[in-house]
Parts: C-alpha cells; sequence; structure tokens
C-alpha cells in the first residue's frame, strides 16, 4: 500500500465525502432520507463547519439523488433571489425563449400584377418564473427516472434581506402547487442560525410557511469520543505517524477538540497543519511540531477573530478587568449557548472576586451590541451563544489566566 499525504487524509473543504474520515451521524441521515419522501421543504441547520454539506452529501450520494445547490448569498449581490436563480441557469446554458417574430408579405395581385406587402408579426410567450425554470432545469439534468434536489444555502446571508426571505417564503408556500410538484425535484435550505424553521417562519411573516417546513435536528459538533476517534484515525490509522516521547496522544487529542470547539472542519484544517509538520519531522508528531503546527493555524484561521476579541477587551491599565474575566469565562464554559449566571459561576471560580457585583449580564449585553458583536440572544432569548464559533477559538487558543489573577491575550501555547 502506497503512503497517504496529509492532504489525502484531512480534507477541510473536500468537493467529495472522504468515507474513511467522515464521522457517521447515523439519526441525523435517516432523518434526511426519512424527510426526503415526504412532501415538504427539508430545513437542515448547523453551526459552520459542523458537517452540512457533508451530511446531504453523504447521504444523496448513497441513495443515488442529484443535487444541484445555489448559494443564497448571490441574492444579495445579484439584485433579488430570482436574478440569482436567472444566473444559475445562465451557467447551465439554459435561456427562455420569450417571445418571436414573423415576416410574411401579402397584397392583392390579378394576374400576377399588382402590389406587394411586407407583414410583420410578433408572437410573445407566458414567461416560466426563474424558480420553475430552475427546477424544471434541476430535472432535466437529473433525468426523468432518479431523485432530484435543489440546494439553497448560506440561508443565514439574506437574513438581513427582507424581500428575499419573504421570496424563501412565498416558494415554501408554493410547494404544494402542481406546477412546482410536477418537477418532483425537493427543495432543501441549508444555513447557520439555531431553529431555522422557526427563523424563516418569523421574517417571511407567513403562518402556512410552518406547515410546508421539515427541520432536521441541528448538526452539531462532535462529541469528545467522535472527534478524538477521528484524529486518532488520522494520525494512526491513515497516515502511521509517530509520537516524540514528550507528546501523550490522548493529552494531544484533548488539546485539539479543545482548541477547534470540537467542529469538523477546524479539526481537520489544525491536524493537516501538524500532520504536514510531523512529516518534515521524520513521520514523527513532537512538541515542536505541535506547538509550530498551532501557531500557524492560529494565525492563519483566527487573525481577523482575534482582532475583533482585542477590541472588546479592557484597557491594558484597568485594575479589575472584568470584560477580559468574563471573556475567559465565555471561553472556559463548554456549553454552546450559555446563561449569564454560568458565566458568573465560572469568574467566581476562577478570579478572587470575593463578593462584588460582577454587572455578567451587563457585559454581555454589550458584547452583543459592540459594532463587530461576538454573541447573539437564542432564538428564545433566554441564552447567549458566540455569533461565530471561531471567537470562542481564538479566545481559548490566545486568552490566558496569569498566576496574579490577570488575564493577557497573546501568542498561542500548546495547552
Amino acid at each position: 500500500m502506497s503512503k497517504k499525504s496529509p492532504n489525502e487524509v484531512f480534507t477541510p473543504r473536500a468537493p467529495q465525502v472522504n468515507q474513511r474520515m467522515y464521522v457517521q451521524r447515523q439519526k441525523l441521515e435517516e432523518r434526511l432520507i426519512d424527510a426526503f419522501n415526504a412532501n415538504k421543504y427539508i430545513v437542515i441547520h448547523g453551526e459552520s463547519g459542523n458537517g452540512k454539506t457533508w451530511l446531504y452529501k453523504k447521504v444523496f450520494a448513497e441513495n443515488g439523488i442529484h443535487f444541484d445547490v445555489i448559494n443564497l448569498g448571490q441574492a444579495l449581490t445579484a439584485g433579488s433571489l430570482e436574478n440569482a436563480f436567472t444566473q444559475k441557469l445562465g451557467e447551465w446554458g439554459y435561456s427562455q425563449k420569450v417571445g418571436q417574430e414573423t415576416n410574411s408579405s401579402g397584397g392583392f395581385k390579378p394576374a400576377g400584377i399588382g402590389v406587394d406587402h411586407a407583414l410583420r408579426t410578433s408572437q410573445k410567450f407566458h414567461e416560466t418564473s426563474p424558480f420553475l425554470a430552475l427546477l424544471e432545469r434541476v430535472r432535466f439534468r437529473a433525468g426523468n427516472d432518479r431523485r432530484a434536489a435543489l440546494i439553497l444555502d448560506n440561508f443565514e446571508s439574506i437574513i438581513g434581506d427582507p424581500n428575499s426571505v419573504k421570496q424563501i417564503g412565498g416558494l415554501i408556500v408554493s410547494a404544494d402547487d402542481e406546477s412546482v410538484a410536477k418537477y418532483e425535484v425537493q427543495v432543501v435550505i441549508v444555513g447557520v442560525p439555531g431553529n431555522l424553521k422557526e427563523t424563516i417562519v418569523s421574517l417571511a411573516n407567513s403562518a402556512p410557511v410552518s406547515n410546508r417546513l421539515t427541520e432536521l435536528p441541528e448538526v452539531a459538533r462532535m462529541s469528545n469520543s467522535e472527534a478524538t476517534d477521528l484524529i486518532r484515525r488520522g494520525f494512526v490509522d491513515e497516515l502511521r505517524l509517530n509520537f516524540a516521547d514528550e507528546v501523550k496522544p490522548n493529552k494531544l487529542y484533548e488539546s485539539i477538540c479543545f482548541y477547534t470547539d470540537r467542529i469538523a472542519q477546524h479539526i481537520h484544517e489544525l491536524c493537516l497543519i501538524i500532520s504536514q509538520n510531523a512529516v518534515r519531522n521524520g513521520d514523527t508528531i513532537s512538541a515542536e511540531v505541535v506547538d509550530k503546527s498551532l501557531a500557524t493555524w492560529t494565525d492563519d484561521t483566527l487573525s481577523s477573530d482575534s482582532a475583533v476579541i482585542e477590541g472588546v477587551m479592557n484597557a491594558r491599565e484597568t485594575k479589575a478587568g472584568r470584560k477580559n474575566q468574563v471573556l475567559y469565562a465565555m471561553g472556559v464554559c463548554k456549553s454552546e449557548d450559555f446563561k449569564y449566571s454560568d458565566i458568573e459561576a465560572i469568574v467566581r471560580e476562577n478570579f478572587d472576586v470575593e463578593d462584588s457585583t460582577l454587572n455578567v449580564s451587563q457585559i454581555l449585553s454589550g458584547f452583543a451590541s459592540a459594532q463587530n458583536p461576538i454573541i447573539r440572544r437564542t432564538p428564545k432569548q433566554d441564552a447567549w451563544r458566540f455569533v461565530s464559533p471561531k471567537f470562542k477559538m481564538a479566545i481559548r487558543s490566545k486568552m490566558r489566566k496569569s498566576e496574579d489573577n490577570k488575564v493577557t491575550f497573546g501568542p498561542v501555547r500548546r495547552g
């Protein structure tokens, strides 16, 4: 067997699913294929990098389902959802015939003598909507006998555009129309927001939308055991890397899980850098290789997010540094959604604050209303969540508690 390269094993953005390194999500896979057979649009949601794309690619590939993808982010640049659909049709070389003109001649010419008139007639055809044209082309590309899906991806990009969201609502309401149903193309909406179905219904301001959507459970970050198994398979089973004496495999796996927040894409990205450096080091993962790789990954992946975190921190001369303590606690917190009481408990556990009033709720509200907010309210408004998990990664990789009870933010160090 020829030796594999790290790029063959750790593939964070691979166009095809790497079956050997795919983490099975049996319940989600079953729910997706069951929902596909129902006469409702499907909603898939989860934080960026958690494997939404890998999920539908794997399920559709295994079940012989053809699919085409529309990036809803194009609606903003194209000016409208319909324009984005039209652009996609153009990429496929499709154009509609909207009318035709016919030239003919006429006149009265007894015995061939008389006046001839040139006549021009025009005919205008009924124009098919871009959405129906899109469904027709997806069906054409799939063939008559193959199941087909249209993926509307990156829903979060149009949340701030009421017109596009209402258009999505209109498409959903039309799911039962004969003009739509005849193409037998399942529509799948993919996006980041939690409770995406609830978000679509509220933004579209249309009650019938809810009855025509099936939302899968959240495509969540991996469990510790899933993430650890993925890392071990890559380093040991696939690449057969060695570990220097000072590097304990289980401790390394734990550190990678902590820094990447157990998100599949970021695990792949960090492990790819570690394995590339290990190959250059005689196929050995050493402490130096880990330190170098963590620093490279942080610089390449988290630089802009780190800058945002630095922007909301206390000034260096602030004595208590309460905002910094709250940020540190947010990074330590293991829950994806957290309440102010969760963060306050972590602050009191890690810092000498005695009976001081911490105003954690006010500080969290400030982080959410900043020019570049790092957290947002959950849909039920009873907890907070990071706007992007990369903010938590930046805190975890660069924020440290010093012996004198101060929080510092600087170069990454191996944990």
